[in-house]
Protein backbone atom coordinates (compact mmCIF):
# COMPACT_ATOMS: atom_id res chain seq x y z
CA UNK A 1 0.00 0.00 0.00
CA UNK A 2 1.41 3.37 -0.92
CA UNK A 3 2.36 5.66 1.96
CA UNK A 4 -0.07 8.45 2.85
CA UNK A 5 0.97 11.74 4.45
CA UNK A 6 -1.54 12.08 7.29
CA UNK A 7 -1.69 14.32 10.32
CA UNK A 8 -0.26 12.82 13.50
CA UNK A 9 -3.58 11.86 15.00
CA UNK A 10 -5.79 8.79 15.23
CA UNK A 11 -8.12 8.87 12.24
CA UNK A 12 -11.12 6.65 11.63
CA UNK A 13 -12.02 4.96 8.35
CA UNK A 14 -14.22 7.74 6.91
CA UNK A 15 -11.77 10.47 7.89
CA UNK A 16 -8.86 8.58 6.30
CA UNK A 17 -10.72 8.24 2.99
CA UNK A 18 -11.55 11.96 3.07
CA UNK A 19 -7.92 12.88 3.88
CA UNK A 20 -6.72 10.71 0.98
CA UNK A 21 -9.06 12.58 -1.39
CA UNK A 22 -11.00 9.41 -2.24
CA UNK A 23 -14.22 10.50 -0.50
CA UNK A 24 -15.77 13.92 0.05
CA UNK A 25 -17.42 15.14 3.26
CA UNK A 26 -20.93 15.13 1.79
CA UNK A 27 -20.76 11.47 0.72
CA UNK A 28 -19.31 10.50 4.10
CA UNK A 29 -22.23 12.28 5.81
CA UNK A 30 -24.71 10.38 3.58
CA UNK A 31 -23.04 7.05 4.42
CA UNK A 32 -23.00 7.79 8.17
CA UNK A 33 -26.70 8.62 8.00
CA UNK A 34 -27.42 5.27 6.30
CA UNK A 35 -25.23 3.53 8.89
CA UNK A 36 -27.24 5.03 11.72
CA UNK A 37 -30.50 3.77 10.17
CA UNK A 38 -29.31 0.33 9.02
CA UNK A 39 -26.63 -0.62 11.53
CA UNK A 40 -24.36 -1.83 8.72
CA UNK A 41 -20.59 -1.31 8.69
CA UNK A 42 -19.46 2.00 7.20
CA UNK A 43 -17.07 0.40 4.71
CA UNK A 44 -19.83 -1.89 3.42
CA UNK A 45 -22.16 1.09 2.90
CA UNK A 46 -19.49 3.15 1.10
CA UNK A 47 -18.89 0.28 -1.36
CA UNK A 48 -22.62 -0.42 -1.84
CA UNK A 49 -23.23 3.25 -2.66
CA UNK A 50 -20.39 3.22 -5.19
CA UNK A 51 -18.51 5.98 -3.33
CA UNK A 52 -15.31 3.92 -3.00
CA UNK A 53 -13.96 0.51 -4.01
CA UNK A 54 -13.58 -2.44 -1.67
CA UNK A 55 -9.82 -2.31 -2.18
CA UNK A 56 -9.74 1.35 -1.05
CA UNK A 57 -11.72 0.49 2.10
CA UNK A 58 -9.32 -2.40 2.83
CA UNK A 59 -6.27 -0.12 2.45
CA UNK A 60 -7.84 2.51 4.72
CA UNK A 61 -8.67 -0.11 7.38
CA UNK A 62 -5.11 -1.42 7.16
CA UNK A 63 -3.77 2.12 7.71
CA UNK A 64 -6.18 2.70 10.60
CA UNK A 65 -5.24 -0.54 12.39
CA UNK A 66 -1.55 -0.69 11.34
CA UNK A 67 -2.00 -3.97 9.44
CA UNK A 68 -0.59 -5.39 6.20
CA UNK A 69 -2.77 -5.85 3.08
CA UNK A 70 -2.31 -9.11 1.16
CA UNK A 71 -3.48 -10.26 -2.26
CA UNK A 72 -4.84 -13.78 -1.82
CA UNK A 73 -4.62 -14.32 -5.58
CA UNK A 74 -0.84 -14.65 -5.12
CA UNK A 75 -1.05 -16.92 -2.04
CA UNK A 76 -0.82 -20.75 -1.93
CA UNK A 77 -2.58 -22.13 1.15
CA UNK A 78 -0.60 -24.82 2.95
CA UNK A 79 -2.03 -28.36 2.78
CA UNK A 80 -1.85 -28.92 6.55
CA UNK A 81 -4.26 -26.01 7.12
CA UNK A 82 -6.98 -27.37 4.86
CA UNK A 83 -8.35 -29.89 7.38
CA UNK A 84 -8.39 -27.51 10.36
CA UNK A 85 -11.58 -25.61 9.43
CA UNK A 86 -14.85 -26.43 7.70
CA UNK A 87 -16.01 -24.70 4.52
CA UNK A 88 -19.25 -23.64 6.24
CA UNK A 89 -17.46 -22.09 9.24
CA UNK A 90 -15.01 -20.08 7.13
CA UNK A 91 -17.77 -18.95 4.78
CA UNK A 92 -19.95 -17.81 7.68
CA UNK A 93 -17.17 -15.71 9.24
CA UNK A 94 -15.43 -14.72 5.96
CA UNK A 95 -11.90 -15.37 7.24
CA UNK A 96 -9.16 -17.63 5.87
CA UNK A 97 -6.00 -18.92 7.62
CA UNK A 98 -3.34 -19.37 4.94
CA UNK A 99 0.19 -19.58 6.39
CA UNK A 100 1.77 -21.31 9.41
CA UNK A 101 5.29 -20.27 10.47
CA UNK A 102 6.47 -21.87 13.72
CA UNK A 103 3.67 -21.25 16.20
CA UNK A 104 2.23 -18.25 14.30
CA UNK A 105 -0.83 -18.67 12.08
CA UNK A 106 -1.45 -15.88 9.55
CA UNK A 107 -5.16 -15.20 9.04
CA UNK A 108 -6.70 -12.94 6.37
CA UNK A 109 -9.84 -11.01 7.40
CA UNK A 110 -11.80 -8.10 6.01
CA UNK A 111 -13.02 -6.94 9.44
CA UNK A 112 -10.12 -6.39 11.89
CA UNK A 113 -12.56 -5.76 14.78
CA UNK A 114 -14.12 -9.26 14.65
CA UNK A 115 -12.14 -10.32 17.73
CA UNK A 116 -14.43 -13.18 18.79
CA UNK A 117 -13.70 -15.11 15.57
CA UNK A 118 -9.94 -14.59 16.01
CA UNK A 119 -10.19 -15.82 19.60
CA UNK A 120 -12.06 -18.93 18.38
CA UNK A 121 -9.31 -19.65 15.83
CA UNK A 122 -6.69 -19.25 18.60
CA UNK A 123 -8.62 -21.64 20.88
CA UNK A 124 -9.11 -24.22 18.11
CA UNK A 125 -5.50 -24.30 16.96
CA UNK A 126 -3.43 -23.19 19.94
CA UNK A 127 -1.38 -20.93 17.65
CA UNK A 128 -0.56 -17.25 17.98
CA UNK A 129 -2.53 -15.25 15.40
CA UNK A 130 -1.03 -12.79 12.95
CA UNK A 131 -3.73 -10.65 11.33
CA UNK A 132 -3.62 -9.35 7.76
CA UNK A 133 -6.31 -7.69 5.65
CA UNK A 134 -7.74 -8.74 2.27
CA UNK A 135 -10.85 -7.74 0.35
CA UNK A 136 -14.03 -9.67 1.11
CA UNK A 137 -14.20 -10.78 -2.53
CA UNK A 138 -10.72 -12.31 -2.47
CA UNK A 139 -11.41 -14.09 0.84
CA UNK A 140 -14.63 -15.63 -0.57
CA UNK A 141 -12.82 -16.75 -3.73
CA UNK A 142 -10.00 -18.36 -1.72
CA UNK A 143 -12.49 -20.17 0.55
CA UNK A 144 -14.32 -21.53 -2.50
CA UNK A 145 -11.07 -22.54 -4.19
CA UNK A 146 -9.46 -24.35 -1.26
CA UNK A 147 -12.41 -25.43 0.91
CA UNK A 148 -15.37 -25.27 -1.51
CA UNK A 149 -17.83 -27.90 -2.77
CA UNK A 150 -15.50 -29.77 -5.17
CA UNK A 151 -12.79 -29.98 -2.50
CA UNK A 152 -15.45 -31.28 -0.10
CA UNK A 153 -16.48 -33.83 -2.75
CA UNK A 154 -12.89 -35.06 -3.15
CA UNK A 155 -12.52 -35.35 0.64
CA UNK A 156 -15.80 -37.31 0.81
CA UNK A 157 -14.51 -39.70 -1.89
CA UNK A 158 -11.30 -40.33 0.08
CA UNK A 159 -13.32 -40.92 3.25
CA UNK A 160 -15.68 -43.42 1.55
CA UNK A 161 -12.97 -45.41 -0.24
CA UNK A 162 -10.96 -45.80 2.98
CA UNK A 163 -14.06 -46.99 4.91
CA UNK A 164 -14.33 -50.75 5.57
CA UNK A 165 -14.07 -51.72 1.89
CA UNK A 166 -17.87 -51.78 1.68
CA UNK A 167 -17.77 -50.44 -1.88
CA UNK A 168 -15.23 -52.92 -3.19
CA UNK A 169 -18.06 -55.21 -4.33
CA UNK A 170 -19.68 -54.80 -7.74
CA UNK A 171 -22.95 -52.97 -8.23
CA UNK A 172 -24.90 -56.24 -8.48
CA UNK A 173 -23.67 -57.51 -5.11
CA UNK A 174 -25.37 -54.72 -3.15
CA UNK A 175 -29.05 -55.36 -2.50
CA UNK A 176 -31.61 -52.55 -2.68
CA UNK A 177 -31.85 -52.60 1.12
CA UNK A 178 -28.07 -52.28 1.49
CA UNK A 179 -27.99 -49.45 -1.08
CA UNK A 180 -30.74 -47.56 0.77
CA UNK A 181 -28.68 -47.74 3.95
CA UNK A 182 -25.44 -46.71 2.25
CA UNK A 183 -26.83 -43.66 0.42
CA UNK A 184 -28.10 -42.13 3.66
CA UNK A 185 -24.59 -42.10 5.16
CA UNK A 186 -22.85 -38.74 5.58
CA UNK A 187 -19.96 -39.10 3.08
CA UNK A 188 -22.23 -40.06 0.15
CA UNK A 189 -24.70 -37.30 1.06
CA UNK A 190 -21.82 -34.81 1.25
CA UNK A 191 -20.37 -35.98 -2.07
CA UNK A 192 -23.63 -35.53 -4.00
CA UNK A 193 -24.45 -32.23 -2.28
CA UNK A 194 -20.95 -30.92 -3.01
CA UNK A 195 -21.17 -31.68 -6.73
CA UNK A 196 -24.59 -30.00 -7.03
CA UNK A 197 -23.40 -27.04 -4.93
CA UNK A 198 -20.33 -26.55 -7.16
CA UNK A 199 -22.50 -26.75 -10.31
CA UNK A 200 -24.74 -23.98 -8.97
CA UNK A 201 -21.69 -21.89 -7.96
CA UNK A 202 -20.31 -22.18 -11.51
CA UNK A 203 -23.73 -21.28 -13.00
CA UNK A 204 -24.04 -24.65 -14.75
CA UNK A 205 -27.36 -25.38 -16.45
CA UNK A 206 -26.88 -29.17 -16.41
CA UNK A 207 -24.84 -31.76 -14.51
CA UNK A 208 -24.03 -35.05 -16.26
CA UNK A 209 -23.12 -38.17 -14.25
CA UNK A 210 -21.75 -40.47 -16.95
CA UNK A 211 -20.75 -44.09 -16.27
CA UNK A 212 -17.51 -45.05 -18.03
CA UNK A 213 -15.75 -48.42 -18.10
CA UNK A 214 -13.30 -47.37 -15.36
CA UNK A 215 -15.09 -44.57 -13.47
CA UNK A 216 -18.05 -42.20 -13.17
CA UNK A 217 -17.38 -38.95 -15.04
CA UNK A 218 -19.02 -35.67 -13.91
CA UNK A 219 -19.43 -32.87 -16.46
CA UNK A 220 -21.06 -29.43 -16.13
CA UNK A 221 -22.73 -27.59 -18.99
CA UNK A 222 -21.71 -23.94 -18.61
CA UNK A 223 -22.99 -21.38 -21.11
CA UNK A 224 -24.01 -24.17 -23.47
CA UNK A 225 -20.69 -26.08 -23.49
CA UNK A 226 -19.81 -29.23 -21.49
CA UNK A 227 -16.69 -29.25 -19.26
CA UNK A 228 -15.36 -32.22 -17.28
CA UNK A 229 -15.24 -31.27 -13.61
CA UNK A 230 -14.39 -34.44 -11.66
CA UNK A 231 -13.94 -38.22 -11.80
CA UNK A 232 -15.64 -40.43 -9.19
CA UNK A 233 -14.25 -43.96 -8.58
CA UNK A 234 -16.26 -46.74 -10.25
CA UNK A 235 -17.00 -48.46 -6.92
CA UNK A 236 -18.97 -45.38 -5.77
CA UNK A 237 -21.11 -45.19 -8.95
CA UNK A 238 -24.05 -47.22 -7.66
CA UNK A 239 -24.24 -45.31 -4.35
CA UNK A 240 -23.97 -41.85 -5.99
CA UNK A 241 -26.65 -42.55 -8.61
CA UNK A 242 -28.94 -44.21 -6.04
CA UNK A 243 -28.56 -41.16 -3.76
CA UNK A 244 -29.65 -38.85 -6.59
CA UNK A 245 -32.60 -41.14 -7.43
CA UNK A 246 -33.80 -41.22 -3.82
CA UNK A 247 -33.74 -37.44 -3.30
CA UNK A 248 -35.51 -36.88 -6.64
CA UNK A 249 -38.31 -39.35 -5.88
CA UNK A 250 -37.30 -42.22 -8.19
CA UNK A 251 -37.30 -46.00 -7.73
CA UNK A 252 -33.73 -47.13 -6.99
CA UNK A 253 -34.63 -50.77 -7.75
CA UNK A 254 -35.55 -49.91 -11.36
CA UNK A 255 -32.40 -49.75 -13.47
CA UNK A 256 -33.61 -51.06 -16.84
CA UNK A 257 -35.96 -48.21 -17.75
CA UNK A 258 -35.46 -44.43 -17.99
CA UNK A 259 -36.97 -42.44 -15.10
CA UNK A 260 -37.77 -38.79 -14.46
CA UNK A 261 -37.80 -37.00 -11.13
CA UNK A 262 -37.26 -33.60 -9.58
CA UNK A 263 -36.01 -31.93 -6.42
CA UNK A 264 -35.99 -28.40 -4.99
CA UNK A 265 -33.07 -26.74 -3.23
CA UNK A 266 -32.60 -23.40 -1.48
CA UNK A 267 -28.98 -22.23 -1.63
CA UNK A 268 -28.00 -18.84 -0.23
CA UNK A 269 -31.66 -17.70 -0.22
CA UNK A 270 -32.10 -18.65 -3.90
CA UNK A 271 -34.56 -21.37 -4.86
CA UNK A 272 -33.56 -23.92 -7.50
CA UNK A 273 -35.73 -26.53 -9.17
CA UNK A 274 -33.72 -29.49 -10.41
CA UNK A 275 -35.19 -31.85 -13.01
CA UNK A 276 -33.54 -35.28 -12.99
CA UNK A 277 -33.46 -37.81 -15.82
CA UNK A 278 -31.91 -41.31 -15.87
CA UNK A 279 -31.04 -43.42 -18.91
CA UNK A 280 -29.81 -47.05 -18.92
CA UNK A 281 -26.26 -47.18 -20.32
CA UNK A 282 -23.92 -50.08 -21.10
CA UNK A 283 -21.76 -49.13 -18.08
CA UNK A 284 -24.61 -48.30 -15.66
CA UNK A 285 -27.21 -45.53 -15.43
CA UNK A 286 -26.48 -42.10 -16.89
CA UNK A 287 -28.05 -39.27 -14.87
CA UNK A 288 -28.57 -35.68 -16.00
CA UNK A 289 -29.64 -32.88 -13.65
CA UNK A 290 -31.19 -29.76 -15.24
CA UNK A 291 -30.79 -26.83 -12.84
CA UNK A 292 -33.54 -24.23 -13.08
CA UNK A 293 -33.04 -20.96 -11.22
CA UNK A 294 -36.60 -19.74 -10.63
CA UNK A 295 -35.67 -16.06 -10.70
CA UNK A 296 -33.20 -16.05 -13.60
CA UNK A 297 -35.86 -16.84 -16.22
CA UNK A 298 -37.74 -13.56 -15.66
CA UNK A 299 -35.43 -11.06 -17.30
CA UNK A 300 -36.16 -7.63 -18.74
CA UNK A 301 -36.47 -7.73 -22.52
CA UNK A 302 -33.73 -5.08 -22.68
CA UNK A 303 -31.24 -7.47 -21.04
CA UNK A 304 -31.53 -10.24 -23.65
CA UNK A 305 -29.12 -8.65 -26.13
CA UNK A 306 -31.43 -7.04 -28.70
CA UNK A 307 -30.30 -3.93 -30.57
CA UNK A 308 -32.39 -0.80 -30.02
CA UNK A 309 -34.19 -1.11 -33.38
CA UNK A 310 -34.95 -4.80 -32.66
CA UNK A 311 -36.39 -3.93 -29.24
CA UNK A 312 -38.61 -1.33 -30.86
CA UNK A 313 -39.98 -3.87 -33.38
CA UNK A 314 -40.62 -6.52 -30.70
CA UNK A 315 -42.43 -4.06 -28.43
CA UNK A 316 -44.59 -2.90 -31.34
CA UNK A 317 -45.50 -6.55 -32.08
CA UNK A 318 -46.35 -7.68 -28.56
CA UNK A 319 -48.81 -4.84 -27.99
CA UNK A 320 -50.87 -5.77 -31.06
CA UNK A 321 -54.40 -6.81 -30.03
CA UNK A 322 -54.19 -10.10 -31.93
CA UNK A 323 -51.95 -12.12 -34.22
CA UNK A 324 -49.22 -14.75 -33.89
CA UNK A 325 -45.60 -14.15 -32.89
CA UNK A 326 -43.22 -17.07 -33.41
CA UNK A 327 -39.86 -17.51 -31.67
CA UNK A 328 -37.55 -19.91 -33.49
CA UNK A 329 -34.22 -21.59 -32.91
CA UNK A 330 -32.75 -24.93 -31.83
CA UNK A 331 -33.08 -26.40 -28.33
CA UNK A 332 -31.13 -24.31 -25.82
CA UNK A 333 -31.22 -21.09 -27.83
CA UNK A 334 -33.13 -19.12 -25.16
CA UNK A 335 -36.62 -19.23 -26.71
CA UNK A 336 -38.37 -19.88 -23.38
CA UNK A 337 -36.55 -16.98 -21.71
CA UNK A 338 -37.62 -14.62 -24.52
CA UNK A 339 -41.24 -15.79 -24.32
CA UNK A 340 -41.33 -15.44 -20.52
CA UNK A 341 -39.82 -11.95 -20.77
CA UNK A 342 -42.60 -10.98 -23.21
CA UNK A 343 -45.26 -12.52 -20.96
CA UNK A 344 -43.87 -10.62 -17.99
CA UNK A 345 -44.34 -7.32 -19.88
CA UNK A 346 -47.91 -8.25 -20.83
CA UNK A 347 -48.77 -9.58 -17.37
CA UNK A 348 -51.18 -7.10 -15.75
CA UNK A 349 -54.67 -7.14 -14.27
CA UNK A 350 -56.32 -6.29 -17.59
CA UNK A 351 -55.17 -9.45 -19.41
CA UNK A 352 -56.00 -13.12 -19.02
CA UNK A 353 -52.80 -14.93 -20.00
CA UNK A 354 -52.80 -18.74 -20.37
CA UNK A 355 -49.83 -20.93 -21.29
CA UNK A 356 -49.69 -24.57 -22.39
CA UNK A 357 -46.22 -26.08 -21.99
CA UNK A 358 -44.36 -29.40 -22.06
CA UNK A 359 -43.58 -29.32 -19.17
CA UNK A 360 -44.16 -26.11 -17.17
CA UNK A 361 -40.53 -25.18 -16.44
CA UNK A 362 -41.10 -22.08 -14.30
CA UNK A 363 -44.07 -20.86 -12.33
CA UNK A 364 -45.11 -17.31 -13.22
CA UNK A 365 -47.21 -15.32 -10.74
CA UNK A 366 -50.43 -13.99 -12.22
CA UNK A 367 -50.32 -16.28 -15.28
CA UNK A 368 -52.39 -19.45 -15.76
CA UNK A 369 -50.16 -22.37 -16.77
CA UNK A 370 -51.07 -25.87 -17.89
CA UNK A 371 -48.90 -28.81 -18.96
CA UNK A 372 -49.72 -31.29 -21.72
CA UNK A 373 -50.10 -35.00 -20.95
CA UNK A 374 -49.88 -37.01 -24.17
CA UNK A 375 -50.66 -40.33 -22.44
CA UNK A 376 -53.93 -38.89 -21.19
CA UNK A 377 -54.72 -37.48 -24.64
CA UNK A 378 -54.10 -33.90 -23.48
CA UNK A 379 -52.03 -32.52 -26.39
CA UNK A 380 -51.16 -28.96 -27.42
CA UNK A 381 -54.10 -28.94 -29.84
CA UNK A 382 -56.56 -30.23 -27.19
CA UNK A 383 -55.26 -27.74 -24.64
CA UNK A 384 -55.67 -24.74 -27.02
CA UNK A 385 -59.29 -25.77 -27.73
CA UNK A 386 -60.07 -25.75 -24.00
CA UNK A 387 -58.07 -22.55 -23.37
CA UNK A 388 -60.18 -20.72 -25.97
CA UNK A 389 -63.24 -21.38 -23.75
CA UNK A 390 -61.42 -19.68 -20.84
CA UNK A 391 -61.76 -16.15 -22.27
CA UNK A 392 -58.01 -15.61 -22.86
CA UNK A 393 -56.35 -12.45 -24.15
CA UNK A 394 -52.88 -13.97 -24.61
CA UNK A 395 -52.10 -17.63 -25.28
CA UNK A 396 -48.57 -19.04 -25.14
CA UNK A 397 -48.17 -22.44 -26.84
CA UNK A 398 -44.92 -24.19 -25.90
CA UNK A 399 -44.26 -25.52 -29.40
CA UNK A 400 -46.06 -25.98 -32.74
CA UNK A 401 -45.24 -29.57 -33.67
CA UNK A 402 -47.94 -30.61 -36.13
CA UNK A 403 -50.62 -29.38 -38.52
CA UNK A 404 -53.46 -29.72 -36.00
CA UNK A 405 -51.70 -27.52 -33.42
CA UNK A 406 -50.66 -25.04 -36.12
CA UNK A 407 -54.20 -24.66 -37.49
CA UNK A 408 -55.80 -24.18 -34.06
CA UNK A 409 -53.12 -21.65 -33.05
CA UNK A 410 -53.68 -19.75 -36.33
CA UNK A 411 -57.45 -19.74 -35.76
CA UNK A 412 -56.90 -18.40 -32.22
CA UNK A 413 -54.74 -15.59 -33.65
CA UNK A 414 -57.41 -14.76 -36.23
CA UNK A 415 -60.21 -14.60 -33.67
CA UNK A 416 -58.85 -11.78 -31.52
CA UNK A 417 -56.09 -13.42 -29.44
CA UNK A 418 -52.38 -12.72 -29.22
CA UNK A 419 -50.67 -16.11 -29.68
CA UNK A 420 -47.01 -16.71 -28.82
CA UNK A 421 -45.29 -19.94 -29.78
CA UNK A 422 -42.04 -21.58 -30.87
CA UNK A 423 -40.82 -23.52 -33.90
CA UNK A 424 -37.55 -25.32 -34.56
CA UNK A 425 -36.19 -23.54 -37.64
CA UNK A 426 -32.78 -22.13 -38.51
CA UNK A 427 -33.89 -18.56 -39.17
CA UNK A 428 -36.90 -16.22 -39.14
CA UNK A 429 -38.06 -16.67 -42.78
CA UNK A 430 -37.74 -20.43 -42.23
CA UNK A 431 -40.68 -20.28 -39.81
CA UNK A 432 -42.96 -19.19 -42.66
CA UNK A 433 -41.79 -21.99 -44.98
CA UNK A 434 -42.09 -24.53 -42.12
CA UNK A 435 -45.78 -23.63 -41.70
CA UNK A 436 -46.25 -23.96 -45.47
CA UNK A 437 -44.54 -27.37 -45.33
CA UNK A 438 -47.00 -28.38 -42.60
CA UNK A 439 -49.76 -27.64 -45.14
CA UNK A 440 -51.12 -24.58 -43.38
CA UNK A 441 -52.87 -22.50 -46.06
CA UNK A 442 -50.84 -19.44 -47.19
CA UNK A 443 -53.78 -17.05 -46.70
CA UNK A 444 -54.07 -18.23 -43.05
CA UNK A 445 -50.36 -17.67 -42.43
CA UNK A 446 -50.32 -14.20 -44.04
CA UNK A 447 -53.41 -13.18 -42.04
CA UNK A 448 -52.25 -14.48 -38.65
CA UNK A 449 -48.43 -14.28 -38.32
CA UNK A 450 -47.35 -10.74 -37.46
CA UNK A 451 -43.70 -11.37 -36.60
CA UNK A 452 -40.96 -13.98 -36.21
CA UNK A 453 -37.99 -13.80 -33.82
CA UNK A 454 -35.09 -16.17 -34.63
CA UNK A 455 -32.37 -16.35 -32.01
CA UNK A 456 -29.19 -18.02 -30.78
CA UNK A 457 -27.14 -17.65 -27.62
CA UNK A 458 -23.47 -16.68 -27.84
CA UNK A 459 -21.07 -16.78 -24.93
CA UNK A 460 -19.85 -13.40 -23.69
CA UNK A 461 -16.12 -12.86 -23.38
CA UNK A 462 -14.90 -12.66 -19.79
CA UNK A 463 -14.42 -8.92 -19.09
CA UNK A 464 -11.41 -9.64 -16.84
CA UNK A 465 -9.24 -11.52 -19.32
CA UNK A 466 -10.48 -10.93 -22.90
CA UNK A 467 -7.65 -9.90 -25.21
CA UNK A 468 -7.94 -7.51 -28.14
CA UNK A 469 -6.27 -8.36 -31.45
CA UNK A 470 -6.20 -7.28 -35.09
CA UNK A 471 -7.95 -9.97 -37.14
CA UNK A 472 -6.40 -11.76 -40.11
CA UNK A 473 -7.24 -10.73 -43.66
CA UNK A 474 -9.55 -13.75 -43.99
CA UNK A 475 -11.48 -12.75 -40.85
CA UNK A 476 -11.73 -9.14 -42.01
CA UNK A 477 -13.08 -10.15 -45.40
CA UNK A 478 -15.70 -12.33 -43.78
CA UNK A 479 -16.97 -9.38 -41.72
CA UNK A 480 -16.59 -6.72 -44.40
CA UNK A 481 -18.90 -8.68 -46.71
CA UNK A 482 -21.73 -7.44 -44.49
CA UNK A 483 -20.34 -4.17 -43.11
CA UNK A 484 -18.97 -0.95 -44.45
CA UNK A 485 -16.43 0.15 -41.86
CA UNK A 486 -14.36 3.32 -41.92
CA UNK A 487 -11.97 2.32 -39.16
CA UNK A 488 -9.53 -0.47 -38.39
CA UNK A 489 -11.29 -3.65 -37.25
CA UNK A 490 -10.29 -4.76 -33.75
CA UNK A 491 -11.77 -7.93 -32.24
CA UNK A 492 -11.31 -9.74 -28.94
CA UNK A 493 -10.64 -13.36 -28.07
CA UNK A 494 -10.90 -15.50 -24.92
CA UNK A 495 -7.92 -16.09 -22.66
CA UNK A 496 -9.05 -17.66 -19.36
CA UNK A 497 -8.59 -16.56 -15.74
CA UNK A 498 -9.79 -17.44 -12.25
CA UNK A 499 -12.88 -15.26 -12.67
CA UNK A 500 -14.17 -17.43 -15.54
CA UNK A 501 -12.71 -20.74 -14.22
CA UNK A 502 -10.19 -20.68 -17.07
CA UNK A 503 -12.89 -20.81 -19.78
CA UNK A 504 -12.45 -17.31 -21.24
CA UNK A 505 -16.20 -16.72 -21.42
CA UNK A 506 -18.70 -15.72 -18.75
CA UNK A 507 -22.46 -15.62 -19.31
CA UNK A 508 -24.39 -15.51 -22.58
CA UNK A 509 -26.32 -13.02 -24.65
CA UNK A 510 -28.69 -13.34 -27.57
CA UNK A 511 -28.23 -12.63 -31.26
CA UNK A 512 -31.48 -12.04 -33.13
CA UNK A 513 -33.06 -12.03 -36.57
CA UNK A 514 -36.46 -10.29 -36.42
CA UNK A 515 -38.90 -10.51 -39.31
CA UNK A 516 -41.86 -8.12 -39.22
CA UNK A 517 -44.62 -9.38 -41.53
CA UNK A 518 -45.71 -6.34 -43.56
CA UNK A 519 -47.79 -6.18 -46.76
CA UNK A 520 -44.87 -7.07 -49.04
CA UNK A 521 -43.97 -10.14 -46.96
CA UNK A 522 -47.67 -11.14 -46.88
CA UNK A 523 -47.77 -11.07 -50.68
CA UNK A 524 -44.70 -13.31 -50.82
CA UNK A 525 -46.38 -15.77 -48.45
CA UNK A 526 -49.52 -15.85 -50.62
CA UNK A 527 -47.29 -16.67 -53.60
CA UNK A 528 -45.62 -19.48 -51.58
CA UNK A 529 -42.26 -17.75 -51.97
CA UNK A 530 -39.26 -19.74 -50.78
CA UNK A 531 -37.09 -18.91 -47.76
CA UNK A 532 -34.40 -17.19 -49.83
CA UNK A 533 -36.87 -14.79 -51.50
CA UNK A 534 -38.43 -13.81 -48.16
CA UNK A 535 -34.94 -13.33 -46.68
CA UNK A 536 -33.79 -11.01 -49.47
CA UNK A 537 -36.87 -8.77 -49.15
CA UNK A 538 -36.56 -8.68 -45.34
CA UNK A 539 -32.86 -7.72 -45.55
CA UNK A 540 -33.69 -4.96 -48.03
CA UNK A 541 -36.12 -3.60 -45.41
CA UNK A 542 -33.41 -3.49 -42.73
CA UNK A 543 -33.58 -6.92 -41.08
CA UNK A 544 -30.28 -8.05 -39.55
CA UNK A 545 -29.59 -11.75 -40.13
CA UNK A 546 -28.31 -13.86 -37.25
CA UNK A 547 -24.85 -13.65 -38.80
CA UNK A 548 -24.93 -9.82 -38.96
CA UNK A 549 -26.30 -9.60 -35.40
CA UNK A 550 -23.44 -11.83 -34.24
CA UNK A 551 -20.80 -9.83 -36.14
CA UNK A 552 -22.06 -6.63 -34.49
CA UNK A 553 -21.49 -8.17 -31.07
CA UNK A 554 -18.04 -9.38 -32.11
CA UNK A 555 -17.13 -5.87 -33.30
CA UNK A 556 -18.28 -4.49 -29.93
CA UNK A 557 -15.99 -7.12 -28.29
CA UNK A 558 -18.96 -8.63 -26.43
CA UNK A 559 -18.20 -12.03 -27.94
CA UNK A 560 -15.58 -13.56 -30.23
CA UNK A 561 -15.79 -14.13 -33.97
CA UNK A 562 -15.23 -17.87 -33.38
CA UNK A 563 -18.24 -17.98 -31.08
CA UNK A 564 -20.48 -16.28 -33.68
CA UNK A 565 -19.34 -18.76 -36.31
CA UNK A 566 -19.94 -21.66 -33.92
CA UNK A 567 -23.62 -20.87 -33.36
CA UNK A 568 -24.83 -18.87 -36.34
CA UNK A 569 -22.54 -18.97 -39.34
CA UNK A 570 -24.51 -19.68 -42.51
CA UNK A 571 -23.29 -18.41 -45.87
CA UNK A 572 -26.04 -16.59 -47.77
Amino acid sequence: MEERDLKKKSLRLGEILVEWGILDEEKLYQALKIQKESGKKLGEILVEQGFVTEKQVTEALAYEHHLQVVSLNDVQIEEKLLNMFSYQWLKRHNVIPFRLEGDTLTVAVNDPLNLSVLQEIRNRTGYRIKLVLATSKEIKEAINKYYGPLRSAQEAIKEIVIEKGKFQSTEKELSVKELEAVVQEAPIVRLVNSVIGEAIKQSASDVHFEPQRENLRVRFRIDGVLYERMIIPKELQSAVISRIKIISGMDIAEKRKPQDGRMSLIIESKEFDIRVSTLPDIFGEKVVLRILDKKSIIRPLESLGMEEKELKIVKSLIFQPYGMILVTGPTGSGKTTTLYSILNILNDESRNIVTVEDPVEYELDGINQTAINVRAGYTFATAIRHILRQDPDVIMVGEIRDLETAEIAVQAALTGHLVLSTLHTNNAPGAITRLLDMNVEPFLISSSVIGVIAQRLVRKLCPFCKREYIPSMEEKERILKDFSLNKEVILAKPQGCKECYGIGYSGRTGIFEILKVDDEIKNLILKRANESEITQVAISKGMDTLKISGFKKALKKITSLEEVMRVAFVER
